[in-house]
């Protein structure tokens, strides 16, 4: 969730993004993951992968919840997801969350399907998709990694790290997330 307090550390990240080296260090912690994992992970964008290695860092105590820490913004798929959606989305978010929410809501409520990937895909490209991607990323990311034969606490921990927690490793994804 995008707040006034965490926009430092966006901007740090926004900044790491722009490393040339960024591609070199996502393929050494990238070694962890499961060949189609990894895949998924390296597929993303510079500023995901960024902010993903940035909470991975926080984590690295725990494997289980360094490898979800990787993943967790996978379902943002760089093909579904434009860069202008997501600034709107991010400025809604600090100073229209109720319109955001509403927005989002209409976005739900267009799709059709079972599973968020399939959802996501019956809307048409552009705003309501990557609205729609934007608020379901964990779904979409947990759906593709369960089609990996990925672990299943891996899948929860990815999948739920937008809502609430539901027990201490959730919680400190979620902490981890929010902070950068």
């Amino acid at each position: 969730m995008n707040t006034w307090r965490n926009l430092p550390g966006k901007a740090l990240v926004t900044a790491y993004a722009l490393r040339p080296r960024l591609r070199l260090r996502a393929g050494e912690a990238a070694a962890v993951l499961s060949q189609g994992e990894r895949e998924l992970f390296l597929g993303m964008k510079r500023y995901d992968l960024a902010h993903s290695l940035a909470v991975a860092d926080r984590l690295r105590d725990d494997p289980p919840l360094y490898r979800a820490a990787l993943l967790h913004d996978a379902g943002k798929l760089p093909s579904e997801l434009g860069l202008s959606t997501r600034w709107l989305y991010t400025a809604l978010e600090l100073t229209a969350p109720r319109f955001l929410r509403r927005l989002c809501g209409r976005a739900e409520r267009k799709a059709e399907g079972e599973g968020a990937v399939e959802r996501m895909r019956s809307l048409p490209r552009g705003l309501w998709r990557g609205l729609y991607v934007q608020s379901h990323h964990g779904e979409i990311a947990a759906e593709l990694l369960r089609g990996l034969g990925s672990e299943e606490e891996l899948v929860r921990l990815v999948g739920g790290h937008q809502g609430r927690p539901a027990d201490v490793r959730a919680a400190r994804l979620r902490e981890a997330d929010d902070s950068r």
